[in-house]
This record gives C-alpha cells, structure tokens and sequence, in this order.
C-alpha cells in the first residue's frame, strides 16, 4: 500500500485524500416543491490544466420521491487568498414526470 506522500508524488499536485468539496443545497422548484442535495464531491480528476470533480447522490425524500444525479463540476475557479470552488449546473434524473435543476457552486476548499 502506498502511503499518502507517495499517492500525492505519483498523482501530481492534489492530496487526494483531502480534496473534496461539500455540493449540499437545495435544488429548483418543480410541481411545487423542491428537494436539498447533501453531498460531497469524488476526488479531483485532472483536466486541461485545471481539475473537475464527480458528484452523485440522491435528493432527501419529499412528496414521496427521492431523485438522483451524476455530474461533474467545471473547472476550478481560484478566489482570492488561495482557495478555489467549481461551478456546477446539472438536472436530476426524471421521476413523476419532472426533474430538478441544481446550479451555483460548491463549498471553496484551499487544497
């Protein structure tokens, strides 16, 4: 087994037993309700010079349903003093007959 300085070597810049990002909210209204997305992000997956995340899960259970997801976030997005986020957009998959949108951006990390 390799310990984590060797996966961090190996891999590149990331630790990727710490980089992650919380993804929790709430998702857009349909059919009158709206449902929360508590999560956190797969680790980093290196992308043209920047890096994405996988986030899936499934929404609480309101109005008898759960949805879930599977997406990934856009590129990192640095913000001032080191920290970055990620934007995310992407829609449920589909149960009676609709679906809902989350969009905004998940939680910075500074790693």
């Amino acid at each position: 087994m390799r310990s984590n300085t060797e996966i961090v070597t190996f891999l590149g810049q990331f630790d990727y037993h710490k980089h992650v990002h919380d993804h929790s909210g709430k998702t857009s209204c349909a059919l009158g309700h709206a449902h929360l997305h508590p999560g956190v992000t797969g680790l980093p997956l290196p992308k043209d010079g920047s890096h994405i995340h996988t986030l899936w899960g499934i929404t609480t259970f309101d109005r008898e349903h759960t949805h879930s997801y599977c997406a990934t976030t856009g590129p990192a997005i640095n913000l001032p003093g080191n920290p970055h986020t990620h934007y995310v957009d992407f829609e449920t998959n589909e149960v009676n007959g609709h679906r809902h949108r989350v969009m905004g951006y998940v939680v910075p990390s500074k790693e």
